[in-house]
């Protein structure tokens, strides 16, 4: 999770882009001209910094999620254990919905081929190991309750995380639904998918778990 140091103007845009898009705005047909006045800029200005309005997009929603990512992982810090942090993880999607929301949006994102999309693989691409923060993050959650002499493999990890992903996600889903989440709330559920993936995760720390 890189920190990255913005330019104020840089700044106002990515600020514009995640309210809009907290709003409800539909990113294939957002105007630039839309962006810039919630930003308070000149439309010609941002060309100064951005070659396409899909270049804006892109950069908003990861440098808001690498942002997301790095306050979350600064509070997971005095945790003791992985549930905990899970449970601190799933909390946080509850409290911080909109900076959660840009998270998963940049990973649905990834999926689909809209110039959006296109334009954040190509961000992501300059990175190291094309990873998104979401997915270090929880590569080092992991990581801390294998312990440093672990070795698991790569695939294993791969798997470990994808797994973890795809829990936070249906978490999301599960978050906006209001009818099941006035009938049933979040205690039980956010309960039951930590030990889901802290079972997960045991069952590779066992020596005796066949990985064949």
């Amino acid at each position: 999770m890189d920190k990255q140091e913005l330019s104020p103007k840089v700044q106002a845009v990515y600020r514009a882009v995640v309210e809009l898009f907290a709003e409800g705005a539909d990113l294939n047909t957002l105007t630039v001209s839309e962006i810039t006045a919630r930003a308070g800029i000149g439309k010609g200005t941002v060309y100064d910094y951005f070659s396409n309005k899909e270049e804006m997009l892109a950069g908003a929603l990861y440098h808001e999620m690498n942002v997301a990512c790095q306050e979350l992982y600064e509070r997971l810090k005095d945790k003791k254990n992985l549930f905990e942090k899970m449970e601190q993880i799933l909390l946080d999607m509850e409290n911080y919905k909109q900076k959660m929301e840009c998270a998963f949006k940049v990973v649905h994102l990834l999926m689909d081929n809209s110039q959006v999309s296109k334009q954040l693989r190509e961000i992501l691409q300059k990175k190291e190991n094309y990873e998104i923060p979401l997915y270090q993050m929880l590569q080092m959650l992991i990581r801390e309750e294998f312990g440093e002499d672990s070795k698991v493999s790569e695939e294993d990890m791969l798997y470990l995380v994808m797994n973890t992903i795809s829990k936070l996600v249906c978490y999301a889903m599960y978050l906006n639904n209001d009818v099941v989440l006035e009938k049933f709330g979040t205690k039980t559920m956010r309960e039951r998918l930590c030990k889901n993936v802290c079972r997960e995760v045991q069952n590779y720390k066992q020596p005796a778990f066949d990985q064949g």
